[in-house]
């Protein structure tokens, strides 16, 4: 039964306390959980910008690989062209052959030279024999880098390349082809200063290019660039490059993002749009739980006022003059603590009294107060009509008509005047509820299944009938709801009949000792729903004499 202590509710003030305060535990996990989400995205997609990234890079340093290869094999095709005259001009002794051709071959004739070198006897040097072009003139020496590589292309089948190497006109470079017999083809190119190349053509405009005549970035082996700053710095690809018997290295850097500005920024954009989520989910979240705060709060509010109507309405009850009765309320095992269960007894006046159980579907303040409702009806119409069968059919047009409630189960009885032994008639109607179960002073028990008709709310076409039962002294009437003999395990049918064995077993005749025995027959089960009783008794009396005036207060 409803107590005091149903309207106590500690959680209530940590409810408010909880929608006052900051930025709850499960929303910051949120949010840790969506930012670290975020990073990994932005991560993974700077991952795949970055390896499309070297993938452009590496396909634009193949390409320059692939132009630099073109012109040193036209180096080289020359050269041999060149290789093949020296040839035969040594075989006519007159090289006229071979300046001619030289000199077609020249591209810029002042930053070039082509000759033909024989090595010096006694020396590693070696003479010019014949020349065209800036830098070199026959009969001069050539010693040092250029020296070494012209003996050096008398024991290789191919072209030979210097060092870069200092000289009278500057930075040089040449290259060195074996003519045979002791002969070297030799192009020497004059390099300048080393400084920015500029190009007409923008084919490579997007990356910064720089070319050594060695294998690793020496600045003093710097053949040509296309960046301003040396070395270059950052993300940088290095080829190896083979011309002939010497190693050379290629370095190339983009000079703008080579996937596009926007795949370039889509890294920033991806945490950026990462963190414009989290703090949307994060207000979402947190809406979602100060909407579900204010809701319970309310939800508190009108649970505290529907225990509190249910408590008014199921109050110990005063037994009438002559009669014993006991209450119980007892709420579901899941904390449910209001419901549309209840219980009523009161005076019709000439020694009658008025006994009802119901129960309204639902487990939730609706149901609390249409039983309210339901219960002040039944309550007037007792007063104002005759039997139990009249009642319960005006209760169900009112029901029906209103919409009071969905479904309403009760029986509702009149306990009339003694009789001169004691005994009273009770008549009753029962729409749709369990039968009351009459326990006889001799301990045996009755099932009252008379006066049945459907629930109220349930469409029906037939009248209310009632029924009546001569009640004798020292017999307990027993009314309840479903919640006492429902279970899951034992058909309803038989959990009646167990119910009627735990009355007969029991040997006081108190209404009290009968409430605790039959509540206590399913205390270590689990229950899934309220349970409302009374018990009503007639006390055994003397052979033509009437029960003391006065009431007798029960205790719940």
């Amino acid at each position: 039964m409803a107590g005091p202590g149903l309207a106590s509710h500690p959680g209530a003030g940590a409810g408010r306390a909880t929608h006052r305060r900051g930025i709850r535990r499960a929303s910051a996990l949120v949010a840790v959980l969506l930012l670290l989400a975020s990073g990994a995205s932005a991560w993974l997609t700077h991952h795949v910008v970055s390896d499309q990234e070297h993938k452009l890079l590496s396909e634009r340093a193949n390409e320059i690989s692939l132009v630099l290869q073109q012109t040193v094999t036209s180096v080289s095709t020359q050269m041999t062209s060149l290789a093949r005259l020296a040839r035969l001009a040594r075989a006519g002794e007159d090289p006229s052959l071979f300046l001619s051709e030289a000199s077609a071959d020249l591209t810029s004739p002042t930053a070039e030279a082509l000759a033909l070198l024989q090595p010096e006897a006694g020396t590693d040097d070696y003479r010019v024999v014949a020349a065209v072009g800036r830098g070199l003139d026959p009969g001069q020496s050539l010693t040092g880098a250029a020296a070494a590589a012209a003996a050096l292309s008398g024991r290789s089948s191919g072209l030979v390349a210097t060092p870069v190497y200092r000289a009278a006109a500057g930075r040089e470079v040449g290259f060195a082809l074996s003519a045979g017999a002791g002969a070297v083809v030799y192009r020497q190119s004059i390099l300048g200063p080393p400084q920015p190349a500029r190009s007409s053509s923008s084919a490579f405009s997007d990356v910064r290019v720089v070319l050594y005549a060695a294998d690793r970035p020496d600045p003093d082996q710097l053949l040509v660039t296309t960046a301003v700053h040396l070395p270059l710095s950052g993300s940088v690809l290095y080829q190896p490059y083979l011309v002939g018997s010497s190693h050379w290295l290629l370095g190339t850097q983009a000079a703008q993002p080579l996937v596009g500005s926007v795949a370039e920024d889509a890294p920033w954009a991806v945490l950026g749009v990462g963190l414009a989520g989290t703090v949307l989910v994060l207000m979402v979240v947190e809406s979602t739980f100060r909407r579900r705060d204010a809701a319970l709060a309310l939800y508190r509010s009108e649970h505290r006022f529907a225990e509190a109507l249910q408590e008014r309405l199921l109050r110990p009850l005063e037994s009438p003059s002559g009669l014993e009765v006991a209450s119980r309320y007892v709420a579901a095992s899941d904390g449910q603590q209001v419901g549309g269960d209840w219980f009523d007894l009161f005076d019709l006046g000439q020694g009658r009294v008025g006994v009802v159980i119901g129960d309204v579907m639902g487990h939730d303040v609706e149901a609390a107060a249409a039983m309210a409702q339901i219960r002040a009806g039944l309550r007037a119409y007792a007063v104002e009509a005759g039997s139990p069968a009249e009642v319960v059919a005006r209760l169900g047009t009112f029901v029906e008509t209103f919409q009071a409630a969905l479904i309403v189960t009760l029986v509702y009885g009149i306990l009339g005047g003694p009789a001169a032994d004691g005994s009273r008639l009770f008549t009753w109607a029962n729409a749709g509820h369990l039968p009351p179960v009459l326990r006889l002073a001799g301990g045996g028990t009755v099932q009252l299944d008379g006066g049945s008709s459907p629930m109220l709310g349930a469409p029906h076409g037939q009248g209310r009938p009632d029924c009546s039962v001569t009640v004798p002294a020292g017999a307990t009437l027993l009314l309840y709801t479903d919640g006492l003999v429902e279970t899951r395990s034992i058909d309803l049918g038989q959990s009646i009949d167990l119910l009627c064995s735990q009355l007969e077993a029991e040997s006081a005749q108190g209404v009290e000792r009968v409430c605790e025995a039959v509540l206590g027959w399913r205390a270590e089960e689990q229950r899934h729903d309220d349970i409302a009783l009374i018990a009503v008794r007639i006390p055994p009396v003397a052979p033509g004499t009437y029960p003391a005036e006065g009431p007798v207060t029960s205790t719940r």
